[in-house]
């Protein structure tokens, strides 16, 4: 089961508060506040009518290996999903006040056909998890106009009031779908903001949630063993005492608030700063490893024989059985700097596996590392860097027998991505309006955007596979792009009509009247443009030859002479 927030994080809040190669107190967690208690039981209720309207039978404990093998082997896509942000904001006298973002979880277009089940449990949970963000958000800005209104002239400026919830996928293949959603929470007026905790793990064939009695043999007797591998997450160090600080949970009853998730090669049990611990010692999570401690499972769930990814953090280290020996290697990715720039300022990119360490020139101010393993047991590290303007770039290591190596690079490549603007009476809607990101999922199939300046500048998303060497091999020929543009035909232009019903060119060509408006749809990144015209339904889409030779011309016509609206960023 999940803990929705650290309820008692909460309840002292509301009370005071990325060259070459070769004081917080000691208190123990109470019972979920009221709200988290409603959310949870909302959460339940939602989750057992989707399981209700199930036609598909639940296997018994005995056929859960076998159902899981049979969808193995079945060939259907996984159930892979992006992820959509929400975000919240209040003003007063033109001062911002309150400031908030959440995720939700979509599968992709097929994952919905080969997963109904699951997509219906998603749903609900997704209702259950905007009602949640919305009734807090509702709290902390009536929290930031109460200190407003207390403060008194000489007050320093205004501290934000501030909510955020971020999804971390997990783990995502035929037999498992497991991802934890982080809660970040600040209440104007208090010493420190909270984080809490909740884990979602899934049954795709069925849409049911993963219980622990279906994981471990004897979860009540799990005590020392989560205590025995607990470490903190900053560091991996060990926490001293750490059986007695898992008394609430494990001696009084409160099993169903643990916060767990299930990996590729085991189960981690999160524990939000002020838990188990004091604050300072932030998040604190135990891994308990399927081959380390075989009597503990039952069998039904185990190691993923799939590829997979999983996100890193910069500067922190992951255990991972590189070679297939049976002992873990340590793996790192760190930024290296000039001497004398600023901190935030990165030259290169460092991956290190024990003492072996590739460097990588990179100038860049953000990084966002990923470790992919692929299904036939080859290892990458895939680097996404972001510099001016957000401008992305994609760095790919190769490691083999322990040894990292540079790959090579994609120039204007980073995650897919893309923002939704939604209008209501014509005026602009933050509520509406929502973004959508592609986290790197399955090895085999997964998104990235590329900036493109082709006829305006945007993002153009294509599925890829890691190829042979590991680089992005792309699954399709086009991107789609991703961007609000509205072009006006100036003049009569020409262009190859595309049969919206097979979505290919004809080689037929068509003359588009002046005053026409097109939206973009496709591109080949080189030379092509497709484009549909307003009415996406029932419309007309058209391919257009862009020559670049001589700046952007479309049938010898300068670009800015043939359509009004083209937008170009740095």
């Amino acid at each position: 089961m999940k803990r929705i927030i650290a309820a008692a994080v909460i309840a002292a809040i509301m009370a005071g508060s990325l060259l070459g190669c070769g004081a917080g107190q000691d208190q123990k967690p109470e019972a979920q506040n009221e709200a988290a208690q409603e959310q949870a039981e909302s959460s339940q209720e939602q989750t057992e009518a989707a399981q209700e309207e199930t036609t598909q039978a639940q296997p018994t404990v005995g056929q859960e290996e076998t159902t899981q093998a049979q969808e193995a082997e079945s060939g259907g896509v996984r159930p892979i999903y992006k992820l959509q942000g929400h975000s919240r904001m209040e003003e007063q006298d033109l001062t911002l006040i309150a400031s908030g973002s959440y995720d939700t979880v979509t599968l992709t277009e097929e994952a919905v056909i080969d997963y109904p089940h699951l997509n219906k449990a998603i749903e609900a949970e997704n209702d259950v998890i905007a009602e949640k963000y919305e009734k807090t958000f509702a709290e902390i800005k009536e929290a930031a106009e109460n200190a407003i209104a207390e403060q008194r002239e000489d007050t320093e400026e205004f501290p934000v009031g501030n909510m955020e919830g971020k999804i971390v996928p997990v783990r995502c293949d035929r037999s498992v779908l497991s991802f934890y959603e982080v809660t970040s929470l600040y209440y104007p007026g208090a010493a420190h903001g909270s984080v809490g905790y909740s884990g979602y793990n899934y049954k795709p064939e069925n849409g049911e949630q993963i219980t622990l009695a279906e994981v471990f043999t004897d979860p009540a007797a799990l005590k020392p063993v989560v205590a025995k591998y607990l470490r903190a997450q900053a560091d991996g160090s060990p926490v001293d005492g750490a059986e007695d600080m898992l008394q609430y949970y494990f001696d009084e009853g409160n099993m169903d608030a643990l916060t767990w998730v299930i990996d590729q090669d085991g189960v981690t049990f999160l524990f939000a700063p002020s838990d188990i611990a004091p604050y300072a010692m932030g998040t604190l999570e135990s891994k308990i490893f399927f081959d380390r401690e075989p009597s503990l499972f039952t069998g039904n769930y185990g190691s993923s024989k799939e590829g997979y990814v999983k996100p890193l953090n910069p500067y922190t280290e992951m255990t991972v059985d590189l070679d297939g020996d049976g002992s873990d290697e340590k793996l790192s990715v760190t930024g290296t700097y000039e001497e004398g720039n600023e901190i935030y300022e990165y030259s290169g990119i460092q991956v290190s596996v024990g003492d072996q360490v590739c460097t990588a020139e990179q100038y860049c101010f953000s990084m966002q590392p990923s470790f992919v393993h692929t299904e036939d047991g080859r290892n990458y590290v895939y680097v996404v860097t972001g510099t001016d303007n957000d401008y992305p770039e994609l760095t790919v290591f190769a490691i083999k027998d322990n040894v990292p190596s540079l790959v090579g690079k994609m120039d204007g490549t980073g995650f897919a991505s893309a923002f939704h603007p939604e209008y209501v009476d014509g005026e602009y809607s933050l509520e509406q309006s929502f973004s959508e990101r592609y986290p790197l999922i399955d090895p085999s199939k997964f998104a990235l955007g590329t900036r493109m300046q082709l006829m305006s500048t945007y993002s153009g998303r294509r599925f890829y596979k890691a190829g042979e060497d590991g680089m992005p091999a792309p699954l399709t020929d086009l991107y789609e792009i991703d961007a609000d543009i509205t072009l006006t035909t100036l003049v009569p232009v020409k262009a190859e009509v595309v049969d919206l019903s097979k979505e290919e060119a004809t080689g037929e060509e068509k003359e588009i009247p002046a005053g026409t408006k097109l939206n973009f749809w496709r591109t080949n990144g080189t030379d092509t443009v497709d484009m549909r015209t307003d009415d996406m339904e029932v419309g007309e889409a058209f391919r257009f030859k862009v020559e670049t030779s001589d700046g952007q011309t479309v049938n010898g016509i300068k670009l800015d002479e043939a359509f009004d609206g083209t937008v170009f960023g740095g």
